[in-house]
């Protein structure tokens, strides 16, 4: 039987994964974005890339998707019953702030010693929220992977009960390079290496542009042949250090986009054709941060490591949270900042907003995008 995978966002990460999306069989693909021209020349895109290598032409199709239209997302889900729904939306993309002077961008959105992304929480959750309020509406039993700032959004709205299955990337793009590092000093092949990792997305940044982990805590283990070498390695100096040498800063721009979107394609198939297997994804079951977990037709569920429980492992990315500048996230699922993190926004930006209510995130978005354009207007030559 077809399984269908709806795709809405198809920026950079998005438009990717739609390409990759595609060359696979028994999937009906369905590129959707708020501007539809847009989303029309996306899918052409695809559907002659494909074309033009003889494969196995793609069941494709566009689709308008206004998500602030939350009854008429919901009339479209409805329509489509997709299997698996794939969310790369967001108010505002993360390397927008990479625009104004580096000093200056690493206060407002750096990992500690910067704010972290923890204040820009609105911009990232106000569309999944609206997303997952139509996919309720619907009452479809469909599973969505959420792109936008999963270790934070996915836990927010599991408040409410309307979290995502699971989310995508961030820690677990750390996870080739590891393999390759040990790979490439052990002497050993990379399909024979492992890795098991528990950890936030405010491990991801510091790493790949510095090679240090800031003291932010985290679980790893290495094993080769299905052994335990993790002892073999200081992690900081052996690991971490080598990160940036695997994948520069410079991938930023250009081929950190195509291997986020292998690895969100990696969920959705796992979810789409009930494998079972274990990989590392962020905010599965409504948790914070990242974790070992098994995807399959019933969702996504946390697998810990021996020795380790389900409590210490969320401790671990409920402390790592602080470094991205989220203090904690309350039951009602109000988002609280950490003081640091709200005194520099007030300082650069002129944005105050030590608590982020679910229904303000909206109108905190528009305030934040609209310092941040005041901000950045300032260095336009």
């Amino acid at each position: 039987m077809t399984k269908k995978v709806l795709v809405v966002g198809l920026g950079g990460v998005g438009g990717y994964a739609l390409h990759l999306l595609a060359r696979y069989p028994g999937i009906k693909l369905i590129g959707a974005d708020v501007r539809e021209k847009f989303a029309r020349e996306k899918v052409s895109n695809v559907y002659y890339d494909i074309f033009f290598q003889k494969a196995i032409l793609p069941h494709i199709e566009h689709k308008r998707i206004d998500l602030n239209d939350i009854e008429g997302t919901a009339e479209i889900l409805k329509e489509i019953e997709p299997d698996v729904i794939l969310n790369q939306t967001t108010l505002q993309s993360w390397w927008v702030v990479h625009h104004i002077p580096e000093e200056i961008r690493l206060k407002i959105s750096d990992t500690y010693p910067g704010a972290g992304l923890g204040p820009w929480t609105p911009v990232h959750l106000t569309l999944t929220y609206k997303l997952m309020q139509a996919v309720h509406k619907a009452k479809l039993d469909t599973h969505v992977v959420n792109g936008s700032w999963p270790d934070c959004v996915n836990p927010v709205l599991s408040k409410v009960g309307l979290a995502p299955t699971v989310g995508m990337g961030n820690f677990a793009l750390l996870e080739p390079m590891i393999i390759r590092i040990v790979s490439d000093k052990l002497k050993v092949p990379a399909s024979n290496v492992s890795v098991t990792m528990i950890g936030h997305h405010a491990m991801v940044m510091p790493i790949w542009g510095k090679g240090s982990a800031v003291n932010t805590p985290y679980y790893l283990k290495i094993r080769v042949f299905d052994q335990d070498v993790t002892n073999k390695f200081d992690i900081e100096k052996d690991i971490w250090v080598e990160c940036p040498k695997y994948a520069g800063p410079e991938a930023l721009w250009g081929t950190q986009q195509e291997f986020i979107a292998s690895c969100v394609t990696r969920n959705v198939l796992a979810i789409l054709f009930d494998t079972g297997e274990i990989v590392h994804a962020p905010g599965p079951e409504g948790l914070p941060g990242g974790y070992p977990v098994r995807l399959s037709a019933k969702g996504a569920e946390v697998v810990v490591p021996d020795g380790m429980t389900k409590e210490k492992a969320i401790k671990i990315n409920e402390e790592a949270q602080k470094y991205e500048g989220i203090e904690k996230i309350k039951e009602d699922g109000t988002v609280v900042c950490t003081d640091h993190a709200t005194q520099i926004m007030k300082e650069v930006l002129d944005y105050d907003c030590k608590e982020l209510k679910l229904d303000e995130c909206e109108r905190k978005a528009k305030e934040l995008i609209s310092a941040y354009n005041k901000l950045s207007d300032k260095y336009k030559g």
